[in-house]
């Protein structure tokens, strides 16, 4: 059963183990998917907490909201975006990603987002970390893709 990348990363999203919320945006003009990430957490000790534009909150509860590109490399070039998501990936046009690819990148989002619901807490509770940030690791991301390779014969296409 031939399966879309579209379709794909609904499910995969659904699949996901995460308290947050992840929403999927497609984006037909410039042939784009947007992945917004958003992590909630308590502020237990109510300490001011200031973001990247320099905004102070001292709220109870915490939201932290990253994104990933999903772009298509026949027709989008993100060079002049790529510092606004947490990390840009390129799709082949019609023919979308490789089974591995789709694969690779779930089993590494997950990763990710238990890391950063890890590193968010200890951020909130522990006065020695100062900052909170996602991180993705290109290196770590190849690693598991290679385990995938075997099913790179399989597409997840992009539908007309």
């Amino acid at each position: 059963m031939k399966q879309t990348l579209p379709d794909f990363l609904a499910k995969g999203i659904e699949q996901l183990d995460f308290d947050g919320d992840v929403q999927l945006t497609w984006n037909e003009n410039e042939r784009t998917f947007n992945l917004e990430l958003t992590f909630f957490a308590q502020n237990n000790l109510h300490d001011a907490i200031f973001d990247l534009t320099g905004v102070e909150s001292d709220e109870p509860i915490v939201t932290f909201v990253d994104a990933i590109l999903i772009y298509d490399r026949t027709s989008f070039d993100p060079a002049q975006i790529t510092n606004d998501y947490l990390v840009c990936l390129p799709f082949a046009g019609k023919e979308g990603w490789s089974l591995a690819m789709g694969r690779a990148f779930f089993r590494y989002l997950q990763i990710v987002l238990d890391n950063g619901e890890s590193d968010l807490l200890d951020f909130l509770n522990d006065q020695e970390v100062a900052v909170f940030e996602l991180e993705w690791s290109s290196s770590e991301f190849e690693e598991i893709l290679q385990h995938y390779k075997h099913e790179n014969t399989q597409r997840l296409t992009i539908p007309e």
